[in-house]
């Protein structure tokens, strides 16, 4: 597949036309500070809900596979564009970019795509996604939550120290680049995709384990008949 520039693939927008809200989901997002435990929740909560699964409602999480899924579509390599979506506007890269015959997508193009990704599988339901913007992404939708988790940053930097064998230091770094880089990408979804609140449930991740908050989510879809 040629390198998509102007195509449909990064031009789509979100068109969800006149969803019933009965046929939309159920959904999770989750977001999380850096250090939490995002994609452990996700692990704990796919297989919770799976124990009791009918047959075509097998629930699935997603991460790295929204990227990878982008890449087919663009020929370009994962990690290029989880760099690019990541990075900052750049004047004279951009200028040269628009003048290019082969045009990498831009920043925006790619969040855009990806946000049209996660709408599309969140509207398809049993899907649980962490990171990539998702709970901007699914803004408005029914018959899911969003969930975030936060921490207080020195129990943060333990954990990513304990994680990737760093110094304290090291760790405290690592954490304070990652969450300014998270910080910018978030205000730039929820600038697009207005949402208030931007999360349904928020979690202390330094009180509550990935297995209590599994068990907490999957109790507040059953409250809401989203199960």
């Amino acid at each position: 597949m040629a390198k998509v520039s102007l195509g449909d693939h990064m031009r789509e927008q979100r068109t969800d036309g006149d969803l019933n809200p009965e046929e939309v989901g159920p959904w999770i997002t989750i977001s999380r500070q850096f250090g939490c435990y995002g994609f452990q929740l996700g692990l704990l909560l796919q297989e919770i809900l799976n124990e009791d699964a009918e047959p075509g409602q097998t629930w699935k999480i997603y991460q790295k596979e929204i990227l990878e899924r982008l890449a087919t579509e663009t020929d370009m390599a994962a990690e290029i564009l989880d760099r690019e979506r990541r990075s900052r506007p750049r004047l004279i890269t951009d200028f040269f970019r628009s003048l290019s015959k082969d045009k990498t997508p831009s920043p925006q193009e790619i969040r855009n795509r990806i946000a049209t990704i996660i709408r599309g599988l969140a509207i398809e339901g049993y899907a649980i996604i962490v990171g990539q913007g998702g709970a901007a992404a699914v803004a408005g939708l029914p018959r899911g939550f969003s969930v975030r988790l936060e921490a207080p940053e020195a129990w943060r930097v333990k954990q990513v120290a304990f994680r990737e064998s760093l110094t304290e230091t090291e760790a405290t770094r690592r954490v304070q680049e990652m969450e300014e880089e998270r910080e910018y990408l978030r205000k730039i979804y929820e600038k697009k995709f207005r949402n208030a609140p931007a999360f349904h449930l928020t979690y202390d991740n330094s009180i509550f384990t990935p297995a209590q908050m599994a068990q907490q989510v999957v109790y507040a879809m059953r409250l809401k008949n989203f199960l």
